[in-house]
């Protein structure tokens, strides 16, 4: 009895402690005020089912209604449910699900609850609901240094217009971005004529490497460059193409937008008197460290017709034949390394006889319908013939060795040299025009005189 009776004062600071917890976790007015429906995730997209939740503390489910809100035109339910939960506090979770249109945000008014036979109104919190990356298209970003920006989808219909203007002979620099894709498939652009353009840097997205599939409206670099119209008038943008995975797996190509830039004159020295009123003369007006270029010449032009002759013998020799063995020898006596290696007749002739062989074979593995050596002899046969067209190509392509000295961005010999080639060089021939050829060297070009240059035939 007397146990008992010293167990009072325990039982009694128990009995409060559990009131006190009781009142503490009661459910307020301020608590209520406090409550938002919030959305459930940071990234909603039109068209998808986005979810709502508002928890209720200190409320089990059953004391818990709620209404289905009202809604702006086109926003459409799609489900509601109630449950209880338990983690930091316990309560009541009221999860929503709604469909939105079109990207936008969105300001829903209030859903309507009743709790313990009381109602209020919890209004929204404020939704950002972007495009379905499904639906949307890889796009072409090019940004210039002087703060111009350009977008170009596929089929995209713009006004040719000018978005700047710039003096002749003055670097702009871009970059190239691809917004709105998963993988780069495809990138390469062409030397624009009357032009100097280099591609100053090419970034991590050039390799082809798939890109995480969550949507980002991030862009992503593809390659920077400089560009220096020579020549005033209206100058077209650089051709660049890229060929894109779109979020819905479909391959997207694009161009560069349909604008120019218009370029002018540069401004000339007052106390200069000695421009010249050609047809070109005033794109090459006292260009800053660009009027003067200094000539290389490494390699004698009877050094550089030896080259030609052996590279005429090594085309028509065994691959790695001793033509081939001497033409290196001869090129490392003058100074020249990793120079090009020149294609052959021997495996041009080679390939259109195994692609022949390969078509028959599979005409016979045809008729005895042999699946499995179809299926080799198929891949085998492509195989030779995409190698057989290159190889043709290559061989029927232009090209001689360069005996030295400047090109020109126009076939005019008043038009001072933009950049100098060292001789001995293996240059591309890819037009020709009275006296002149315009030669591609690497990722540069220009017009040099036609006898500057020997043919390898």
């Amino acid at each position: 009895m007397i146990c008992a009776v010293k167990k009072i004062p325990f039982i009694l600071f128990l009995l409060c402690t559990v009131l006190y917890a009781q009142g503490a976790q009661k459910l307020t007015y301020s608590i209520i005020k406090e409550l938002d429906v919030e959305p459930v995730s940071e990234k909603n997209y039109c068209g998808e089912e986005c979810g709502f939740q508002l928890k209720i503390p200190y409320v089990k489910a059953d004391s818990v209604m709620a209404a289905i809100p009202d809604l702006p035109s086109g926003v459409s339910f799609v489900s509601l449910r109630r449950s209880d939960y338990a983690d930091e506090t316990s309560g009541t979770k009221i999860e929503l699900w709604l469909t939105f249109p079109d990207a936008g945000t969105y300001r829903l008014r209030f859903l309507r609850v009743t709790i313990n036979g009381k109602f209020y109104n919890i209004p929204f919190k404020p939704i950002t609901i972007y495009e379905n990356p499904r639906n949307m298209l890889p796009q072409l970003v090019v940004e210039f240094d002087n703060g111009t920006e350009l977008i170009r989808q596929k089929n995209s219909r713009q006004n040719v217009k000018a978005v700047f203007s710039s003096q002749a002979g003055t670097p702009l620099y871009f970059t190239v971005y691809l917004q709105y894709a998963v993988q780069l498939v495809s990138f390469y652009w062409n030397i624009p004529k009357n032009a100097l353009f280099t591609e100053l840097e090419r970034y991590e997205i050039t390799k082809g490497m798939l890109r995480n599939s969550e949507f980002s409206e991030e862009k992503i670099p593809v390659a920077r460059f400089e560009w220096q119209p020579l020549v005033t008038g209206n100058a077209a943008l650089p051709e660049i193409s890229l060929t894109a995975t779109s979020y819905n797996g479909s391959r997207v190509e694009l161009s560069m937008p349909d604008s120019y830039v218009q370029i002018v004159p540069p401004v000339a020295d007052e106390n200069d008197s000695s421009v010249e009123e050609t047809f070109f003369a005033y794109a090459f007006t006292k260009l800053p460290e660009k009027s003067a270029v200094s000539v290389k010449q490494a390699v004698s032009p009877d050094d550089c017709r030896t080259i030609a002759t052996l590279r005429e013998k090594e085309r028509n020799e065994l691959p790695f034949g001793e033509a081939r063995k001497e033409r290196i020898a001869f090129e490392r006596q003058c100074g020249i390394r990793n120079a090009e290696n020149e294609p052959t007749y021997f495996v041009r002739n080679t390939l259109i006889c195994l692609t022949i062989i390969f078509a028959v074979f599979l005409g016979m593995a045809v008729m005895i319908k042999k699946i499995p050596a179809i299926i080799i002899i198929s891949t085998l046969g492509i195989s030779c013939f995409v190698m057989m067209i290159i190889s043709a190509v290559r061989l029927s392509s232009d090209s001689g060795i360069f005996t030295g000295g400047g090109i020109r961005a126009v076939p005019e010999e008043t038009v001072d040299a933009v950049k100098s080639i060292e001789s001995g060089r293996l240059v591309k021939i890819e037009q020709r025009a009275g006296g002149w050829v315009y030669v591609r060297v690497g990722t540069s070009g220009g017009w040099i005189l036609e006898d500057t240059v020997i043919s390898i035939r």
